[in-house]
């Protein structure tokens, strides 16, 4: 019982005695210190690298997200100058890719070129974005139309606004990809409204 109650002695009186350079000590019954272990820090450079790295991908992830979410001040001619260089590609019924688009694939393709994603089909794409008055249309503005009741969905066709009354569009299998006019086309009679993604 004596010995363990001098364990106990020692141990506590090594606890409160310890500090950040000397945390083992031994004292005698006079108080002397008998034992002491001094130990340094060094600084963990690994780790320091690690967590600095990790910032500066954060960093970047983070700066793709607002890109794409905060879709303004893109550069229109080079969206519109990229459209153009599908003229006259064949339509295909689901396509997405060059030389085989259908109108919703094609508009996506462009949008995506300039790093936003847009839902895939005409119809849903006709969901997001600013409503446009007909009278206020600018380059870069989707186009939707009723082109087929038969589906029973108010929008069926989609295209791009090119300025000056014209748009381009991925329009039919027999006609590929084109430009047309909204006001002096059959274009102008089931035109339904225009959405503004990019400003």
């Amino acid at each position: 019982m004596k010995k363990t109650l001098i364990i106990f002695s020692l141990l506590s009186t090594t606890l409160l005695f310890a500090t950040s350079k000397n945390i083992f000590i031994i004292k005698n019954r006079d108080g002397i210190i008998v034992k002491g272990k001094k130990i340094s820090h060094n600084k963990n450079n690994f780790f320091k690298d690690l967590i600095a790295e990790q910032k500066e991908l954060l960093s970047q992830l983070k700066k793709i997200k607002i890109k794409k979410a905060d879709p303004y001040n893109y550069n229109k001619n080079s969206l519109i100058e990229n459209a153009k260089q599908h003229l006259g590609e064949r339509y295909v019924w689901g396509g997405t890719k060059p030389n085989a688009f259908d109108c919703s694939g094609y508009v996506k393709y462009l949008y995506e070129k300039e790093g936003i994603e847009i839902p895939r089909t005409a119809y849903q794409q006709s969901k997001i974005g600013e409503y446009v008055e007909r009278d206020k249309l600018e380059k870069g503005d989707l186009l939707f139309f009723l082109t087929d009741k038969k589906r029973h969905i108010p929008i069926t066709h989609v295209g791009l606004y090119l300025g000056n009354d014209k748009f381009i569009h991925a329009a039919s299998k027999k006609d590929g990809v084109i430009i047309s006019s909204l006001s002096k086309s059959r274009y102008n009679k089931i035109y339904v409204k225009a959405k503004r993604i990019i400003r």
